[in-house]
């Protein structure tokens, strides 16, 4: 058994000595970290969303900047002016429509001339075929005035019971959008501070460290510049079908459509093919001219399409994109998961996931599909 001498005992003990205060600081961070996850919790959506914003914007900002000759605290304060008249009063403006486009729709619908309408679309008798299938069916069922008439004649009564409750939303919005605007200002005035910080902390090299910066930059610019402009087109491409074609709510329905769009695969076909189909049995009814019908069909299968794919390759720009269903399931998710923000926060788990196996593929010199080392 050979001797231990001294140094090579007080090597030991202050090597076990290191690894313990290793430990102890490992656990210490860990518990701060999760405290501080506890207390940015409510408020991590609306911090997020800033952050989102600057990173689509930053450009802007950089060249505010320099104009203000490098005040970054004027130049911040100018880039929230343009956002709030720009961006946030358009939307609070559209969205005072959109409720009254609903109560008038409502209303239309509560009336008795469309009353009568729904219960002219009797379609229980027309469809002999579907009982000889499903002889248990009922086709009643499927009735416009049975399906339409029992939600508008409780949606006084839902507003009312709800009234409270929809008037703390709206404060508890206007809240969040202050706390969005407030985190904007401090990313853009700390923001290239932050982003140095987290990677001389970060354990990889400089060039992995990059990659994950250039994702997050291009998936985000991804989001916003592809999917939310080709789907504010598409919804008000939509709308302008509809209402030409005769449509009622046209703008809630474009605004539907907006929404719709967002999802891949679904999209807006889910406003307008509807649409087409209420046209179609209304126009057998004697209610009105195949027109709507027509016109409709051919905006949705044509012109629709057309301008989607004329505006999204330019909104990417080249930018990240991910394949049709992980973008799907990414943002079907992430919204699960963290509301409207995970329309954002799914697909950069996802292209952050890519990157990792990007960097695990080229750290381990993995050949690829085409036997190819990465």
């Amino acid at each position: 058994m050979p001797d231990i001498t001294p140094d090579a005992d007080e090597a030991r003990q202050q090597h076990e000595w290191h690894l313990a205060g290793i430990i102890f600081f490992a656990l210490i961070a860990l518990v701060v970290l999760y405290a501080t996850f506890i207390i940015l919790d409510p408020f991590l959506a609306p911090i997020m969303l800033g952050a989102v914003l600057v990173t689509v914007t930053f450009s802007v900002f950089q060249r505010v900047r320099a104009r203000m000759h490098g005040r970054a605290n004027r130049a911040a304060a100018v880039m929230l002016f343009l956002i709030t008249f720009i961006i946030l009063l358009p939307a609070l403006l559209i969205t005072i429509l959109l409720v009254q486009e609903a109560n008038v729709l409502v209303k239309h619908l509560q009336s008795g001339d469309a009353t009568r309408a729904l219960q002219r679309l009797d379609i229980s008798n027309r469809m002999p075929w579907l009982q000889r299938i499903a002889p248990n069916f009922d086709p009643a069922a499927i009735n416009p005035a049975h399906v339409i008439m029992p939600i508008v004649q409780k949606a006084p009564t839902f507003i009312a019971e709800h009234g409270a409750g929809l008037i703390g939303g709206i404060a508890g919005v206007v809240i969040a959008l202050f706390l969005v605007l407030l985190s904007a200002y401090f990313f853009y005035v700390e923001g290239e501070t932050i982003v140095a910080e987290g990677a001389a902390l970060s354990p990889l090299p400089a060039r992995y460290n990059h990659q994950f910066a250039e994702n997050f930059k291009a998936v985000v610019d991804a989001t916003f510049r592809g999917q939310v402009i080709t789907s504010l087109t598409q919804g008000i491409f939509i709308g302008i079908g509809l209402a030409i074609a005769g449509v009622p709510g046209a703008i809630l329905w474009g605004a539907v459509a907006t929404v719709l769009s967002l999802l891949p695969i679904v999209g807006s076909a889910a406003v307008w093919i509807p649409a087409a189909l209420w046209l179609y049995i209304t126009a057998t009814m004697g209610e009105r001219s195949y027109f709507g019908v027509i016109f409709l069909t051919i905006w949705g299968v044509i012109v629709v399409p057309i301008i989607e794919h004329v505006v999204r390759p330019w909104a990417m720009k080249g930018k990240m994109q991910l394949p049709a269903i992980p973008l799907l399931v990414s943002v079907l998710g992430g919204m699960e998961a963290f509301g409207f923000v995970g329309l954002v926060v799914g697909p950069l788990v996802f292209s952050l996931l890519m990157s990792i196996i990007d960097i695990y593929k080229q750290s381990f010199r993995i050949p690829n599909s085409e036997g190819e080392v990465a």
